[in-house]
């Protein structure tokens, strides 16, 4: 009789240790999906693309929890290949993924209350958001499909506006959005966005000859004779434009941080380690002169993304501490305190952050404008700082430019 009232005893216990494993189990399951991002991050690195997209090519085993991460994984290797329709395919999908999950189903929501952030599906950061039309805009100008880069620069903008505090040291990204304006004539948006860079970066001179142009085309006097004091000097000139985008160094991985309250509770929250790319320096032989460039350190407005969010971290993750804790109580209440511990390092084991991040990013993304005469030009480009070991000289594809034209490059150190 002992025998059979200690197994009705532990019966319900027995289902709380039986759900509580299948927790574990999930858990486990999708940070070995993270882990294989991971590994096609760090054969990127390794100088193995090929082998990264094909790890990447194989998606996502837990239904979309991480499939926005393996597409935008696999937008950038395809960009680095040089594959960029591919490319822009691929982080097309990435951004309708980014509009459907802005509606998170109240299933995922309640569940990551007492387990997880990781039983979310992963939407992106504010600046990961941004980055895609970013790529995209690279992507197309590189094709020659301007409207379509214009077409992302609209869609980036708003992003932009939405989160301005988090973004407006993307320097580079703006600077991307007003050259897609002003390639397709749209010479209003590209004055607008130049105008806000200008009060934005430290000195107006990198968007002070744009917007002289622009000022003097759309009759706005007053614009011209305020920025022409502020005008790089000497001045480039040229019939044509060779336009850089130039890749450095590797973002950060995001880290776990834990607060520990005895006996049990813990509070968990992703961070980004203090990480700061410096600027490459960029010369052209035979020398050209150049408009200063724009550079934006990726890693540093990743962390501003994530510091925005942190209000919104706290409160989930303090509502999702009293829900732990109200479980614990309710099960020790009703089969005692032997219970009670079990399902508290249960549900202490089961709090991870949230560490999921774009691996493939740069550290630091760089626009470099080069006026150049109408003709034929064969050039190398001689890069230093910014973290290189070494000036690696690199030589750029012979290119022909017309009156009027840009030619878009596009490299990665």
């Amino acid at each position: 009789m002992s025998t059979v009232a200690s197994k009705a005893g532990l019966a319900p216990l027995g289902r709380s240790g039986f759900r509580i494993f299948l927790l574990c189990v999930l858990l486990i399951g999708l940070c070995g999906c993270a882990g294989r991002l991971n590994k096609a991050a760090e054969q990127f690195y390794a100088d193995q693309p090929e082998a990264a997209l094909s790890l990447l090519e194989r998606g996502d085993w837990f239904g979309k929890r991480n499939q926005l991460l393996f597409q935008m994984e696999r937008g950038a290797v395809l960009h680095q290949l040089g594959r960029y329709r591919e490319s822009s395919e691929v982080l097309l999908q990435a951004a309708a993924q980014i509009e459907e999950f802005e509606r998170l189903s109240l299933s995922e929501q309640l569940g990551s209350l007492v387990t997880s952030e990781w039983l979310l599906r992963y939407k992106g950061e504010y600046s990961e958001r941004l980055w895609v039309h970013t790529y995209q805009m690279m992507n197309f100008l590189l094709l020659g499909e301007y409207e379509s880069a214009y077409v992302e620069a609209r869609q980036a903008l708003e992003i932009y506006l939405r989160y301005p505090q988090a973004l407006k040291s993307d320097y580079f990204t703006r600077g991307l959005m007003a050259l897609s304006f002003a390639n397709v004539g749209e010479d209003n948006d590209a004055n607008l966005v130049y105008l806000r860079l200008a009060e934005d970066l430290p000195s107006m001179t990198p968007v002070a000859a744009d917007l002289v142009q622009l000022g003097n085309r759309l009759g706005l006097i007053d614009e011209v004779k305020r920025f022409e004091a502020s005008l790089p000097q000497p001045l480039p000139e040229g019939d044509g434009e060779l336009v850089l985008f130039i890749a450095t160094g590797r973002i950060p991985k995001k880290r776990p941080g834990n607060v520990v309250v005895p006996p049990s509770i813990r509070f968990s929250f992703p961070y980004y380690p203090d990480s700061r790319i410096a600027a490459v320096q960029t010369r052209l032989l035979p020398a050209h002169p150049q408009l200063p460039q724009l550079s934006t350190d990726l890693a540093a407005i990743a962390a501003q993304s994530l510091e925005q969010r942190k209000v919104a971290i706290i409160a989930k993750e303090t509502a999702r501490v009293a829900a732990k804790e109200a479980i614990s109580q309710n099960v020790g209440n009703e089969h005692g305190r032997a219970a009670e511990a079990v399902v508290r390092v249960s549900l202490f084991l089961l709090e991870e952050p949230d560490t999921r991040c774009w691996q493939t990013l740069p550290g630091r993304l760089t626009l470099v404008r080069v006026p150049l005469p109408a003709g034929q030009h064969s050039l190398r480009l001689r890069l230093s700082g910014g973290g290189l070991f070494s000036a690696p000289e690199i030589a750029l594809p012979t290119f022909q430019l017309r009156p009027g034209q840009r030619f878009f490059y596009s490299l990665r150190l």
